[in-house]
């Protein structure tokens, strides 16, 4: 398969017009023309889609990353109130401990919420390969939780099946 460098279409190898805008691709299109279409070598628009999916990972980002906080922080409190004499100190110890890691994580996943987005936002190939595999851990967590996590397979098999469309794949460079 190639591409026509005016619209960024797919046409087969043995095509000499585009079928989407009627470009004739036996001769070479202008110098103006290919830079003012984005291809080729140049990052294609950015589809709607991809531009959704960047905000809900930051506003995932915001809620993984706050509450990661807030548990880091219960976590503390659990290790202040372990100080007291009369507070049996394992319990609250190995209860912190849980917490603090699971807070952590929170924390480290809302991080990579924000990373995703970025890379998401700028069509590189690594935001598209670390979406598709956040959403098949997200989907297999749903398939867990049936039949409450019905909804979260409905959104995450619509995100697998929207990145990997043939657009917005092309706009990740992963055609």
């Amino acid at each position: 398969m190639q591409y026509c460098p005016k619209c960024g279409e797919q046409v087969p190898d043995e095509g000499r017009f585009c079928p989407n805008c009627g470009q004739d691709l036996t001769r070479p299109i202008q110098p103006t023309q290919a830079q003012a279409s984005g291809f080729p070598g140049q990052i294609p628009e950015r589809p709607t889609g991809v531009t959704i999916l960047a905000a809900l990972q930051v506003l995932a980002g915001i809620v993984l990353f706050g509450l990661g906080a807030l548990v880091l922080a219960l976590a503390g409190l659990l290790g202040i109130i372990g100080v007291r004499p009369q507070v049996p100190v394992f319990p609250l110890f190995l209860g912190g401990l849980v917490v603090g890691i699971a807070g952590g994580i929170m924390v480290i996943i809302g991080i990579i919420s924000f990373a995703v987005a970025y890379g998401y936002m700028n069509g590189l190939g690594w935001a598209w390969t670390l979406g598709l595999i956040i959403a098949v851990l997200a989907l297999i967590l749903g398939l867990i939780s049936l039949p409450s996590g019905v909804i979260s397979i409905l959104l995450e098999v619509l995100i697998i099946y929207y990145l990997t469309r043939p657009h917005v794949k092309r706009f990740f460079g992963k055609s």
